[in-house]
């Protein structure tokens, strides 16, 4: 029994990925449903503090109380978590689901509440990698629809980024290539002084697009780059939201502690559904190249943004 609720890791017996069985996530309120924005009686919104557990982390206004209104960015426990260490973190009081419509401060507050909460959770016992996500809308696994990332302790660092660190090296820095190529073969979508985001040299699926720090030793929330990666994101989500229709996506960061490894965010929009092959085989089907879901995105970057000239011919 775990001080969070009953949760354990089993593995797959023909792969051995594992698996995070949590049978109270049966009990989460799906406030997502269609036809409606899930405000009413949205345990994230302000004022309904009450709703959740008591919060481990928050930026708030001076002279406000712990768990009363006055925040920007609270993280407090999963009250339905997959594993013994999960957090959430809502971001903004007011009640909007598409993230790339917060404010810059308010992402900027978040960047550092997500790098405070990745410390704490990577420095407990038995905690090998903190994984960080967001589900923005039902399709993706949201089931509030008040845009909020998610953070869980692993007590594994998760197979797909030792794949990735395994892929490094064997054939060297992946991502670092990825970001010298991106201008040249017109993949790149945005640049801010410290990070670039980029449609993939092979995407997996449409839209996919990954965001890096051009150095490849920059950590989340360290100096500078934070403001930086938060003001990045936000145009990138917006640039998301716009291309695509506010459409339901995922973003997650791929970090490992203590390695040689060039930490990156990765955002899919869920256009469509993963099917037979991408479940049976684990192979994808994509049917926008990396160029033109670019281009798109690079249609939507918000003007405040300066952005390079387009590669040529």
């Amino acid at each position: 029994m775990s001080e969070r609720g009953h949760t354990w890791v089993e593995r797959d017996a023909s792969t051995g990925r594992p698996i995070l069985v949590a049978p109270g996530r049966r009990g989460r309120p799906l406030k997502t449903l269609a036809g409606h924005d899930g405000a009413a009686e949205c345990p994230f919104c302000t004022g309904a503090e009450r709703m959740t557990p008591p919060e481990t982390d928050a930026v708030r206004a001076a002279g406000t109380a712990p768990d009363t209104p006055g925040w920007t960015v609270r993280a407090f426990p999963n009250l339905y978590p997959a594993a013994p260490w999960h957090e959430v973190i809502a971001e903004g009081a007011e009640h909007i689901a598409q993230p790339g419509r917060l404010d810059a401060q308010t992402w900027r507050d978040s960047v550092a509440v997500w790098h405070r909460r990745i410390e704490f959770l990577e420095s407990r016992p038995g905690i090998a990698c903190a994984f960080l996500f967001k589900n923005v809308g039902r399709e993706a696994g949201a089931s509030i629809a008040h845009n909020h990332t998610q953070v869980i302790g692993l007590t594994s660092v998760p197979p797909r980024l030792e794949q990735e660190l395994e892929q490094a090296r064997l054939h060297g820095p992946l991502i670092q290539r990825e970001l010298d190529t991106a201008h040249r073969d017109g993949r790149l979508v945005l640049e801010t002084t410290h990070h670039a985001a980029f449609s993939p040299r092979n995407p997996k699926l449409p839209g996919e697009t990954w965001l890096a720090a051009h150095s490849a030793s920059a950590r989340l929330g360290e100096g500078a780059h934070g403001d930086d990666l938060a003001d990045a994101l936000r145009l990138l989500c917006a640039a998301v939201d716009r291309a695509f229709g506010a459409p339901p996506f995922n973003f997650w960061l791929h970090r490992i502690p203590g390695a040689d490894f060039h930490e990156h965010f990765e955002l899919q929009p869920r256009t469509g559904f993963l099917a037979g092959l991408e479940l049976g085989a684990d192979a994808y089907i994509n049917s926008l190249p990396a160029a033109e879901a670019a281009a798109r995105l690079r249609d939507h970057v918000a003007p405040e943004l300066p952005r390079r000239a387009e590669p040529s011919p």
